[in-house]
């Protein structure tokens, strides 16, 4: 009798290895596809072009190294994908320790995502603000509105991005309201210190137009 009851649990645990492998396999397939449709959607939406408008890839350049904006968010992909694998695989083998540890990190895992796609909000954001400037606003002015309104998005989103990662949330929520105050500020006071020039040559045209 002993011996058939260790027969059956070498059989139900080979079973079990043949599971985990195949779902194993499975993964990692399925991580390089979504991976790669990740990476040519990137591509087709530009990304990597606009990284490099922005000058990141002159500063990755100086220290021998080579941006690639597409390829690192298929490779976020990729990651969580072969995460949900480990953790599937690691549950078949009873392996309880490490399915909750892989778990807790998937649980996080959104995070990074979301975190992710904020950061891509936000370089297109910054792109189109300065194109918007450049075609707007006088040129003596552009340039310096457009590094305001840049820099403006990055803090912004900077600070979005560690909200979202849990990094000092309380700290991040004290720094958003006070950052997003001195904006609302900043632009308050540009508006009412130079924008009566405007608003006083508006209203001189109503009037030459109603003589």
């Amino acid at each position: 009798m002993e011996n058939i009851i260790t027969s059956l649990a070498n059989i139900n645990f080979i079973s079990n290895i043949f599971w985990a492998i195949l779902v194993f396999a499975i993964g990692i397939i399925l991580s390089k596809k979504g991976g790669s449709i990740i990476e040519e959607l990137l591509q087709n939406i530009k990304l990597n072009q606009i990284t490099k408008n922005l000058g990141w890839h002159n500063f990755f350049e100086k220290y021998n190294a080579k941006l690639n904006a597409s390829r690192f968010f298929g490779m976020i992909v990729e990651l969580y994908i072969i995460l949900i694998t480990f953790m599937v695989s690691t549950e078949i083998l009873n392996l309880t320790v490490l399915s909750e540890f892989f778990l807790n990190v998937i649980q996080y895992y959104p995070n990074i995502l979301i975190s992710s796609l904020i950061f891509i909000m936000a370089v297109f954001v910054a792109v189109f603000s300065k194109k918007i400037v450049y075609a707007g606003a006088d040129l003596k002015y552009s340039n310096t509105l457009s590094v305001f309104i840049g820099a403006s998005t990055w803090v912004l989103a900077a600070l979005a991005i560690f909200y979202q990662l849990k990094i000092v949330p309380d700290l991040i929520i004290t720094l958003f309201v006070g950052v997003v105050a001195a904006l609302a500020l900043t632009f308050g006071l540009s508006f009412g210190l130079g924008g009566q020039e405007i608003v006083k040559n508006f209203l001189k045209d109503i009037q030459k137009k109603i003589k």
